[in-house]
């Protein structure tokens, strides 16, 4: 099996940005109730974020000179997982956008520590680590929204 590179990582990551950011738009465009739209364009703007902090560490990498070098052996990054059916459509309401928000973190989260321990990179690292962080401080924003909702979707 081949090895992935660096680059394939990074590309990775971004792609992964822009199809949680795409989802996220889709399913706004589809939502008739206004309090649903807005989540999830402010959903889609995170992502949009997180893409644009991997293309200044790709920059960073690329004015280096030099390429990091992955050490481990990476074989799948897990595009199978991205390409799961998630249900959100115009009919879906607040509480459908708070569990498929937090399916999405939690794949996030995922993906963000296993791209932490395959480069040794400092500044990949740290990108890494924040977006992390960001991921698992999304994850518990909405697992508390979820749960101080509980009372009024039962």
């Amino acid at each position: 099996m081949e090895e992935i590179t660096f680059s394939e990582i990074i590309s990775y990551a971004k792609i992964a940005e822009d199809n949680a950011k795409q989802f996220y738009l889709d399913a706004a465009a589809r939502a008739t109730q206004s309090n649903v739209k807005e989540l999830l364009e402010a959903l889609a703007a995170q992502e949009q974020k997180h893409k644009e902090y991997l293309e200044e560490l790709d920059g960073k990498i690329k004015a280096k000179g030099t390429v990091p070098e992955v050490h481990e052996k990476v074989r799948n990054l897990g595009y199978a997982k991205m390409i799961e059916p998630q249900k959100l459509d115009a009919d879906s309401d607040y509480k459908d956008v708070i569990e498929v928000a937090m399916q999405k973190e939690k794949e996030a989260i995922e993906t963000y520590e296993h791209l932490f321990h395959y480069v040794d990179d400092p500044d990949a690292k740290k990108l890494f680590e924040l977006l992390l962080e960001e991921e698992r401080s999304h994850l518990k924003q909405f697992e508390k929204e979820y749960e101080d909702l509980q009372d009024q979707w039962n």
